[in-house]
């Protein structure tokens, strides 16, 4: 089961930048945020390896019944969500699972149409 074609919403690089910028920068812990882009970035990794990791984010709403999601390893708040149709991976976002996330996902899953 292999990843045909791999789609990322530029959500993604945004928040993962953002998430960086807040950790490195505001909070003053630089090597904390370098770990956490790393660990993004490993995530996407392991997702093409094996799309099927993760588990639905649970999301009521037929534009967000599909979506998956997987958390970042050594950051558990925070979570990637994708989806997987059997040949595209497509990510979508990353986010910090204490927001209101369908109504973030709503906005970046309109967007994305």
């Amino acid at each position: 089961m292999g990843v045909d074609k791999l789609q990322v919403h530029p959500a993604f690089y945004r928040r993962v930048r953002h998430y960086r910028d807040r950790i490195g920068i505001s909070d003053g812990r630089p090597r904390v945020a370098a770990k956490f882009v790393r660990a993004a970035q490993a995530l996407v990794t392991q997702l093409l390896k094996n799309p099927g990791r993760g588990h639905p984010a649970g999301f009521e709403g037929p534009e967000l019944g599909d979506i998956l999601r997987a958390s970042v390893p050594g950051f558990p708040v925070f979570a990637l969500f994708y989806r997987w149709d059997g040949q595209i991976l497509t990510v979508i976002t990353l986010e910090h699972t204490a927001q209101d996330l369908p109504a973030r996902l709503a906005s970046v899953v309109s967007r994305a149409a």
